[in-house]
């Protein structure tokens, strides 16, 4: 497969997973003499290239797979949702989002978004929400709120191609992630319904390698929204099965993430814990730690 698809003025960089390292797909936007990039997260030498000029670099969230490759592009300008903006601009801010609180586990953290990542701060220019226009109207690049991924998580209507960015409700095999502090289920759920009644003639997310008709979409979204459903069901029948177990125990079963992945990997555990603390919540359950 080729690195990347044309699509009227947008060419869409293919992300590609490297290892443990995850890397989401990058939309460069052609205006005239403005370049527009949206999350600069893959390995394309194309991509790199384009650092080297002034352009307007956007994130759809704070997350370091969309923006892995900010750093290179230190003369443009960045846009990113107004809610997500605060964890782009600053390290703690991006930490504290995620929920780490020990302190050494922070300092670790912080070293793996610096060095394995190469995620750095970057000041924002602008911002937006949802309904409105990025940077200016005549890019044609709307904004489509779907928070519960982050607070700030936006999906993009491109509207000189009809294609709309759903970003990270990326209809994969693993189901909706929701493992931060600022994520929420329930939330969640709402924007993925709220892109079942989108009016676009295609669909694209930030972790898939194709572009998919509304047909082809909505089952895939039923499939995609069925995981919450299938991890409570499990978490119920453990509980049931014994109603003493403590939230680090019930990460063991691997109810989110495989229980092979969770072996001797700390940050998969704690996103498991996570994801299953607010599954409790939401259930409104309480157990030891």
């Amino acid at each position: 497969m080729e690195d990347h698809t044309k699509i009227e003025n947008i060419t869409i960089f293919w992300g590609r997973h490297k290892g443990p390292l995850i890397y989401s797909n990058t939309f460069v936007i052609e205006h005239g003499n403005t370049t527009i990039i949206v999350d600069p997260g893959g390995e394309s030498q194309e991509l790199k290239k384009l650092s080297d000029q002034k352009n307007f670099v956007v994130n759809t969230h704070f997350h370091g797979d969309h923006r892995r490759l900010n750093y290179l592009f230190t003369k443009s300008d960045f846009f990113a949702p107004e809610l997500d903006a605060p964890m782009i601009e600053s390290h703690k801010h991006f930490i504290d989002a995620v929920g780490i609180t020990d302190e050494e586990l922070r300092e670790q953290w912080l070293n793996v978004v610096k060095t394995i990542y190469h995620i750095t701060e970057h000041r924002i220019s602008g911002t937006f929400n949802n309904d409105e226009y990025v940077i200016d109207k005549k890019y044609g690049i709307k904004v489509i709120a779907l928070p519960g991924h982050t607070k700030g998580h936006s999906g993009f209507y491109f509207e000189n191609a009809s294609l709309t960015l759903i970003t990270d409700i990326d209809l994969t095999d693993f189901g909706p992630w929701y493992g931060n502090e600022v994520s929420d289920i329930d939330t969640f759920l709402e924007s993925i319904d709220k892109v079942r009644h989108i009016n676009s003639q295609y669909f694209i997310t930030s972790h898939s390698n194709r572009i998919y008709s509304k047909e082809q979409l909505l089952p895939l979204l039923d499939k995609f929204a069925a995981h919450v459903q299938r991890r409570e069901k499990a978490l119920l029948a453990l509980l049931k099965s014994d109603s003493n177990l403590s939230l680090d125990e019930l990460a063991t079963y691997g109810i989110i993430y495989s229980r092979n992945t969770l072996i001797n990997n700390p940050a998969l555990m704690f996103f498991e814990k996570k994801m299953l603390e607010k599954h409790l919540k939401k259930l409104g359950i309480k157990t030891g730690v």
